[in-house]
């Protein structure tokens, strides 16, 4: 396998600049996601990696060679789109060796690279059906075995799991996480969905606006989001973001709301003075019900079974809660929340950066 770089990678369309100087290094058998909201230009940074797209400035090397003008089919890459873009009149054994066809190879390693594709991604008894004759998960599998038998030095994920349904896709996560572990293969991977980069990635790049807005593991990017928008974007419920204004107060400094409750006292030893604007972060699980603290008017209540999540409104703004277990709360009903201020994440006012 592969490492791949990529220095001050820009791409333009016109006068549209859509990457603005993109830096990312990816390890020598890493899983690396791309992740952000439609229009951040990860699938587009994808398909320059593939060669499917010319490089406006900047360069990509992979494994130490630079490979901006070179071919898609010389960069030793394999690509699985999100329509999987298989041939229909050809069968799942005719999908997976024409590429190899098209190599010169031998009818006797086909048979060999095939059958041990078939085998890891279990398709061995689906090699004689058509694509049609196929289930969308089933798809996903011979379009993934097609790129496998290249043994190419870098696999390239464009969202291929958005076609499928919600059950399909949680099992498809597990099975290319293992499929990862076991060709110790460098992997990067497109997904608008956080949740299949928080548990599939070994690091994620969250991307916005053409520009990095931070690169690391799902843990780092879960607990020490640099800026409000990672913060919001990384995790499921997303943080809330309450506006609010630091004060003084009898307990240290405190975050006052718009309707001037207390959020909660921060604690001591920063380097924060009042009057300060800040955007807190709460993770919806850091809130608890509490028999005092700032109160909250239920708006809807969503029971899941082992948990209980809330929407409320704070002072105004919609906030949502985690609670473990099974809660009678009803919509309009009033409830103080007990927030962990040892878990808060407090963002500039105007910048959104990390304090």
């Amino acid at each position: 396998m592969a490492n791949v770089s990529v220095s001050k990678l820009v791409k333009a369309f016109g006068t549209a600049t859509v990457l603005k100087g993109i830096d990312i290094d990816v390890r020598d058998g890493e899983f690396l996601s791309l992740v952000g909201p439609s229009g951040c230009g990860k699938s587009t940074l994808l398909r320059m990696i593939a060669g499917l797209e010319q490089i406006s400035g900047g360069e990509i090397a992979i494994e130490g060679k630079v490979v901006n003008n070179l071919a898609a089919k010389d960069r030793d890459i394999a690509m699985v789109f999100q329509n999987y873009a298989l041939y229909p009149h050809m069968t799942v054994r005719e999908n997976m060796s024409f590429a190899l066809e098209m190599r010169g190879q031998s009818k006797s390693d086909m048979g060999k690279s095939i059958a041990a594709a078939a085998g890891v991604l279990g398709l061995d008894s689906l090699l004689d059906r058509y694509p049609r004759q196929l289930s969308g998960g089933q798809q996903q599998r011979v379009a993934m075995g097609r790129a496998i038998v290249r043994n190419p030095k870098v696999f390239l994920f464009d969202e291929p799991l958005s076609n499928l349904d919600a059950k399909l896709r949680v099992q498809m996560r597990a099975e290319i996480k293992d499929l990862h572990a076991r060709l110790k293969a460098t992997m990067i991977y497109v997904t608008h969905d956080q949740l299949e980069a928080m548990t599939m990635a070994d690091r994620i790049v969250v991307m916005r606006n053409g520009v990095v807005e931070q690169i690391g593991s799902p843990l780092e990017l879960y607990d020490r989001p640099a800026n409000a928008f990672v913060g919001s974007f990384i995790g499921s419920p997303s943080m809330n973001l309450v506006q609010c204004t630091t004060a003084a107060s009898d307990n240290g400094l405190a975050c006052i709301t718009a309707n001037g409750q207390v959020l909660a006292t921060l604690p001591s030893g920063g380097n924060l003075a009042p009057g300060l604007c800040l955007q807190v972060g709460i993770r919806p699980e850091d809130i608890e019900l509490g028999t005092s603290g700032p109160s909250a008017e239920v708006v809807v209540v969503e029971p899941t079974g082992p948990e209980t999540q809330i929407m409320a409104n704070l002072d105004g703004q919609s906030i949502t809660i985690v609670l473990k277990g099974r809660h009678d709360l009803h919509r309009g009903e009033r409830i103080n929340l007990a927030v962990n201020r040892d878990k808060l994440h407090l963002f500039d006012g105007e910048t959104g950066n990390r304090l």
